[in-house]
């Protein structure tokens, strides 16, 4: 039993993860009628932005010495005479880093709003008007353009990325069997779901949500009720890029970077359409049940078998509900 709850819980850590990753590829398609295949590559240039202000801008010849290490005089004296695996030095070891996590964040979220912008701008905006299925293959082909501007500019994988809460094991025995988990995946998992509440919330109960909603429903309409379309557009694509470089900063914490990062997206997408592209809900739900249904795969059968769950999981419902757990069915009138 403790390690089914073990496992369980590791589940919904990843589970939130997901829904994170998720929201960015729902309020694109909602606001644009667009499903985002180049979701995770934007994710993967979040998780390299995160890296170049947290680690390659603080250690550059000329930047300030707190940004690259931040130990006051009596940070130095707390650490010393503390064990290698002190749960107290492992606080003080990711608050030596505060300054360049800060940094990193600030530095990845406009970074990547600003790649949001640009994409929006030059690739979508001038296709306002035609044919969805255009738009899609746009973000088909952006994959290229995003996995080869990476290779050109980063030209190494990123072995170290500083955590962005502290590390601290966590123990403790849960019928009979010691459960062990790590600070920052709690951490992780609770900024993933405040950010998730709050979109959701926004998108229900301010202007900005509603002018989202109405976008997504008819854009004529949404036109003549004054609402600007290419502004919900833009705002849209802001929006996933922004949470897809929290969700790229804490996958880089978790798995290091590297171009192949990007492909993380298309198991997300296979939530996303079990879940329901138009329904925060839905791919809420599904991003639990799949990273539950991964933990409990890799406990019984591997690690390579897990990796088959969400497109497992999604066929299965798919099936049965093509429009996916709770999503709109649209109905076409003739």
């Amino acid at each position: 039993m403790g390690q089914f709850i073990q496992f369980a819980i590791n589940g919904l850590m990843s589970g939130a993860i997901y829904a994170l990753i998720a929201v960015g590829i729902v309020s694109v398609y909602k606001a644009t009628k667009v499903v985002n295949f180049a979701h995770g590559y934007l994710i993967m240039f979040g998780a390299y932005f995160y890296f170049t202000f947290a680690v390659i801008i603080p250690g550059m010849e000329g930047a300030p010495a707190w940004l690259a290490s931040w130990k006051p005089a009596w940070m130095v004296e707390m650490r010393e005479g503390l064990t290698m695996f002190s749960p107290l030095g492992a606080v003080l070891d990711w608050a030596a880093n505060i300054p360049r996590i800060i940094f990193g964040l600030l530095g990845a979220l406009f970074c990547n709003a600003l790649l949001g912008l640009l994409v929006e701008r030059t690739l979508m905006r001038p296709l306002m008007g035609q044919s969805v299925f255009a738009m899609i293959m746009v973000t088909v082909g952006l994959i290229s353009i995003l996995s080869g501007a990476a290779s050109l500019i980063w030209t190494a994988d990123a072995a170290f990325v500083p955590h962005i809460a502290p590390n601290t094991p966590i123990r403790f025995e849960l019928f009979g069997t010691m459960i062990f988990l790590f600070g920052a995946d709690i951490v992780n998992m609770i900024i993933a779901l405040l950010i998730f509440g709050g979109i959701v919330a926004m998108v229900k109960f301010t202007k900005g949500g509603v002018a989202i909603r109405a976008t997504a429903e008819d854009q004529s309409t949404a036109y003549s009720m004054g609402i600007s379309v290419p502004k919900v557009f833009s705002r849209a694509w802001v929006l996933a890029c922004t949470t897809g470089a929290v969700a790229g900063a804490i996958l880089a914490t978790r798995n290091g970077i590297s171009p192949s990062l990007g492909l993380f997206g298309f198991s997300v997408l296979a939530i996303v359409l079990m879940g329901g592209l138009d329904s925060y809900v839905g791919c809420f739900i599904a991003a639990m049940s799949v990273g539950v249904l991964e933990a409990m795969t890799q406990w019984k059968l591997g690690g390579e078998w897990a990796e088959i769950v969400p497109y497992v999981a999604v066929l299965v419902v798919i099936i049965f509900r093509p429009h996916g757990l709770m999503g709109q069915k649209e109905v076409e009138r003739i």
